[in-house]
């Protein structure tokens, strides 16, 4: 589902106030897709952060204190479980530490032993499309302790967001018959 290539465009890694994270191997779990609208509308979209659970599965709410996504505001929010039997929500609350308008969105999580890494990318391309990726790693004593879950949750994470994100362009008309029903007869 996600192109698991690296970020196609050359852009420093994403900082938080803490600094950079050193990734190793199997980190960052990043991934890109390419989405049937144009970067601004995109990025219109990205910003109406309540709304993200419309068009993020991984989402279940999301919420800014303030109001308003912006460099230094809170984000509140909790993920779906990873699998639909498993009955929990997983809250988070993240500080914005970068924010370029159409371009990236890095959300930085401290916590005791644990600290990560998420930036939403964008990228305008030919013909009124854009990229549209995910970027994301940790460290920590509490992230290396219960790190095949925290795998898990950023692989659904980033898969989740990249096939919300590609959903939301218009979808390509049908061609051909495909109703068995009108071929028999």
């Amino acid at each position: 589902m996600r192109d698991q290539r690296p970020w196609p465009i050359s852009e420093p890694v994403p900082r938080g106030r803490r600094g950079e994270i050193a990734a190793a191997h199997p980190l960052p779990v990043e991934g890109c897709v390419e989405v049937a609208m144009s970067v601004e509308r995109l990025w219109e979209v990205f910003l109406d952060v309540p709304a993200w659970s419309q068009w993020n599965p991984c989402i279940w709410r999301a919420t800014v204190r303030g109001g308003e996504l912006r460099e230094g505001a809170k984000l509140v929010w909790a993920f779906n479980p990873i699998r639909p039997l498993y009955l929990y929500k997983l809250p988070a609350v993240a500080e914005i530490v970068e924010l370029f308008a159409h371009q990236r969105v890095t959300w930085e999580v401290s916590a005791p032993g644990f600290h990560a890494l998420h930036s939403y990318r964008f990228a305008e391309l030919d013909s009124g499309c854009c990229r549209f990726g995910s970027w994301e790693v940790a460290e920590g004593p509490a992230f290396h302790a219960l790190r095949r879950f925290w795998l898990a949750h950023f692989r659904f994470v980033c898969d989740e967001s990249l096939a919300g994100a590609r959903d939301l362009g218009p979808r390509p008309p049908v061609t051909g018959t495909g109703d068995r029903r009108a071929r028999s007869g």
